[in-house]
């Protein structure tokens, strides 16, 4: 993991307020920031301690380009580039941040991957209901 004790605390312990720079691609966020550790990046990969070499990106990756504000990349985001994620928004809680305005206030809590599991398959039952 690349955020410092101090970054992965910010990321998960604060709140984070949203941008009005959020879209299909990505939601950025505005908060106290998450420092990066600074480490000798790898080859191809940047100076900034954000920076990696190219990567896949899920819908829900989380990035923090320098440290500052994180940005939940939707489902109109590029596939892949060179910033690390420094987490993923489960797949449950996406159409939630799909429907935020800028202002809205949220925290991003660590779950397990049961939790995550479990949330997925709460919210196909309830669409299921929806649907019939």
């Amino acid at each position: 993991h690349k955020l410092t004790d101090e970054g992965l605390a910010n990321l998960v312990e604060a709140e984070w307020t949203l941008t009005p720079v959020a879209d299909r691609m990505g939601l950025r966020f505005d908060g106290p920031g998450a420092a990066w550790k600074q480490e000798q990046q790898p080859f191809g990969a940047g100076q900034d301690p954000s920076n990696i070499t190219d990567a896949g990106y899920a819908v829900g990756s989380i990035q923090i380009p320098g440290g500052t504000q994180p940005i939940v990349l939707h489902c109109d985001a590029v596939s892949g580039g060179g910033y690390a994620q420094a987490a993923t928004v489960i797949s449950a809680d996406m159409d939630l941040f799909a429907r935020m305005s800028p202002g809205t206030k949220v925290r991003f809590v660590p779950v397990t991957m049961q939790e995550a599991l479990d949330a997925r398959a709460a919210r196909a039952a309830l669409l299921q209901r929806v649907w019939s």
